[in-house]
């Protein structure tokens, strides 16, 4: 595209009659124009993108939230653990329901539906767990059109 520009401000500066400061004055305004909208382009896809297919941030296992955080970072758990956290950074997401799929050794568990509001939003959900629970576990982050968007893993062991 700047070849063609270019190619453009030649024709131009051949035919005009103006003179030729004005002549690279016009140019330069093309040129920061072209460079301005490249610019801008370059910008806005990958933030479409994103938009569009939303994504999940980070993420982790934790035996508690305080304050909307995590209040450590595991993947693993003890049977005696009563309840085990999921909690994720839900990006591009506004607008829809996502869910957080909970299942142990493949076997589905339960799901929580989870609204999102905003376009980068703090979620969580939690699992009240039963001693003979154990075993690998996997929570999925799953949007409106059942596409898996993060995947994670925990062990929930014997004691």
């Amino acid at each position: 595209m700047i070849a063609s520009i270019r190619r453009i401000d030649l024709v131009d500066n051949a035919a005009s009659h103006h003179s030729s400061t004005e002549n690279r004055a016009r140019i330069m305004i093309k040129n920061r124009l072209f460079a301005s909208l490249t610019l801008a382009l370059a910008i806005s896809m990958p933030l479409a993108a994103a938009a569009a297919d939303g994504s999940v941030g980070n993420s982790t296992f934790t035996s508690g939230i305080s304050n909307g955080e995590p209040v450590d970072y595991r993947q693993d758990f003890f049977n005696d653990t009563p309840v085990v956290f999921y909690y994720s950074e839900l990006l591009g997401l506004k607008g829809q329901t996502v869910r957080h799929r909970w299942s142990l050794e493949g076997k589905p568990m339960q799901e929580v539906a989870i609204e999102v509001t905003r376009m980068r939003q703090a979620a969580w959900s939690k699992s009240v767990m039963q001693p003979d629970w154990t075993g690998n576990w996997t929570v999925e982050v799953v949007d409106r059109a059942g596409k898996v968007l993060g995947r994670s893993n925990f062990a929930y062991n014997p004691n």
